[in-house]
């Protein structure tokens, strides 16, 4: 058999995906004569296309780093193009000979990436609406393309109607030709969101895209003014170019003005009409009247996107502040209720500043309260797994119980000279240092035994109960503040809520923890082998009852089957001798009224 052409690939593929009709791409898919008849069609791989295997690799994510670099890409020729196509359709001073062959490259790069893009748009994957999955076979990624609006304007935009320069030139107005390439302004849009999405301040980025946009539109307004000025003369009005300047000479002497001045001064007035600040020369004919007032029709809608923007920005970047001022004038006006003041009432105004300055305003539960658990999940084992892994009891536990318990540690903040916990307390916290200095101190707190940094972690032991601790699950030394100090809590009763899910790592936890009590000479061991042999015992108790309560409960159905089965013969006895009874009875009255009995199925 021959080798298909390249032809009648393209036409079996596009039969395949849909875009040829039946009456075309029949002769290609019809079967064979020697094909038997009833034989199951062949299976064909969905990532094969035109002969060539698809890998998946090549399918393009739009969330990923190398698609926002080609949009960039994109972006730079579609600004090209709308920058430079209306000045080289209106001024004619664009149409200097040195310039023709820079222009000629730039435009068919500008296409070139154009065509690229085509490319990368019709394999860049999508959600399905049914499997919700990235789809990664070519066919469904052409024809979602294709059938997209995206993918016709893609099209239309790359009509060469460049090819009438073969007979007008490029000069002024035929570059007018290009404008289709404006249909690719979708791109633009796709950019600036993916540059939100990305940057640190969206508001801001919002703001500028906005901005950027209007200027666009004002660099457009310009043109289209000195176009129209160029229509009906120079000169011709007070309207037109260059209106009321003090520069306008008599005649149409400011025909020759030079670019720059041209270009300044009608984006000058494009810049007042669309933003309606500043006098401009009221129209007086009635084109000027329809180009005011369109003017006036798009300015409105431009400055309410520019002013909800700005409002919005502004708003949400004193959020943050306006609810911490609240959240501090509520405690205050509780200290001036209560009437606390002097060295109390500074501590409390310290610790607000401590909280600005440091950027603590939000609560960070409530702050990723928004994801879902297992996002939540993902990025507290991100920030504080590390944390967590200087926890000796935790090291080479389950990963499954790491993930719980990351999402229960809680920040404290403790002011300068604050205790976090006191000789003799009952220790109900473990506590990890993310920020600041601790020390160790004596009674009087006049001596200091340690210091504490940043990754330091204390009172883990007393969160396990382990009976046979010599301190009696009690605090054993005093810890203090030295400055601020940003602390991490774990409570007992969030750890043992978690080790309830994971039996094989609390056998673990207990096992480390009693070997760094043993290693500490803190630990009774008599007491703790006579604790762990009445557990034992106790478990073997509860075995039994639970046999026994087994039994009873098998005893106990088996009776309640044997008294539903006696109730259920019983019933049907009593059924028999009722229906018995009813053709006894009457027997007897057709007897005494002289009528023959007939017998009955219960006579003999």
């Amino acid at each position: 058999m021959t080798q298909e052409s390249v032809g009648k690939r393209i036409r079996r593929f596009l039969g395949e995906i849909g875009l040829l009709e039946p009456l075309w791409d029949a002769p290609v898919m019809a079967q064979k004569p020697d094909e038997k008849e009833g034989k199951e069609p062949e299976v064909k791989d969905p990532m094969i296309v035109l002969g060539i295997r698809f890998k998946p690799d090549w399918v393009i994510h739009p969330e990923g780093s190398r698609y926002y670099y080609w949009l960039t890409l994109v972006f730079l020729a579609v600004l090209y193009n709308i920058l430079v196509i209306p000045l080289r359709a209106v001024f004619r001073e664009m149409d200097d000979d040195s310039l023709e062959t820079t222009f000629l490259t730039c435009d068919y790069i500008a296409d070139s990436i154009y065509f690229l893009d085509i490319i990368v748009s019709m394999f860049t994957t999508y959600v399905s609406d049914t499997e919700r999955l990235h789809v990664v076979e070519p066919r469904k990624l052409i024809v979602n393309w294709i059938s997209s609006t995206e993918g016709k304007l893609d099209i239309i935009c790359l009509v060469p109607f460049d090819f009438v320069f073969i007979y007008t030139g490029i000069k002024q107005p035929f570059p007018a030709l290009r404008f289709n390439r404006f249909l690719k302004y979708g791109r633009v849009s796709d950019f600036l969101k993916a540059t939100e999405a990305r940057s640190s301040k969206p508001d801001i980025a919002r703001l500028v895209a906005v901005l950027f946009q209007f200027v666009l539109l004002m660099h457009l307004n310009a043109c289209l003014y000195y176009f129209l000025s160029e229509m009906v003369g120079i000169e011709s009005s007070e309207y037109v170019y260059p209106g009321e300047a003090s520069w306008r000479k008599e005649g149409t002497e400011n025909l020759n003005d030079p670019l720059i001045l041209k270009y300044t001064w009608s984006f000058y007035w494009s810049m007042h009409s669309l933003t309606m600040i500043g006098i401009t020369v009221q129209p007086k004919e009635p084109w000027e009247f329809i180009f005011q007032s369109s003017i006036m029709i798009v300015s409105v809608m431009m400055f309410s996107q520019v002013l909800g923007n700005v409002s919005r920005t502004v708003l949400n970047a004193s959020a943050h502040a306006r609810h911490f001022r609240l959240r501090m004038d509520h405690v205050m006006e509780y200290l001036d209720l209560r009437g606390v003041g002097g060295e109390l009432r500074e501590k409390v105004v310290k610790y607000f500043e401590y909280q600005w300055m440091n950027h603590q305003v939000e609560d960070e539960r409530h702050i990723v309260g928004a994801l879902p658990h297992r996002l939540q999940s993902d990025m507290a084992m991100k920030v504080h797994l590390n944390t967590l892994k200087h926890v000796r009891i935790f090291q080479g536990v389950e990963p499954g119980l790491l993930q719980d318990l990351v999402l229960k540690l809680k920040l404290q903040i403790f002011t300068p000279g604050e205790y976090v916990c006191r000789k003799g307390d009952i220790g109900k916290e473990l506590y990890i240092v993310k920020k600041g200095c601790l020390e160790v101190v004596s009674e009087d707190g006049s001596f200091v035994f340690a210091r504490l940094g940043e990754g330091s972690v204390f009172g883990e032991i007393s969160l396990l109960n382990m009976v046979g601790m010599k301190s009696g699950n009690r605090r054993t030394a005093n810890v203090r503040s030295v400055g601020y100090a940003d602390l991490f809590c774990l409570s007992k009763q969030d750890l043992w809520s978690a080790l309830a899910e994971y039996p094989e790592g609390k056998n673990r936890i207990l096992e480390v923890g009693k070997q760094i009590l043993l290693k500490d000479n803190l630990l009774n061991v008599e007491v703790a082998e006579k604790e762990a042999q009445r557990q034992e015992n106790l478990i073997r108790a509860l075995d039994r009852v639970v046999t026994g309560v087994d039994s009873l409960y098998l005893k106990f159905g088996r009776i309640t089957a044997e008294r539903a089965a006696a109730v259920y013969k019983l019933q049907k006895r009593i059924a028999r001798a009722e229906k018995e009874l009813m053709y006894e009875a009457e027997r007897q009255n057709q007897q005494l009224a002289g009528i023959p009995s007939v017998p009955t199925k219960s006579q003999p």
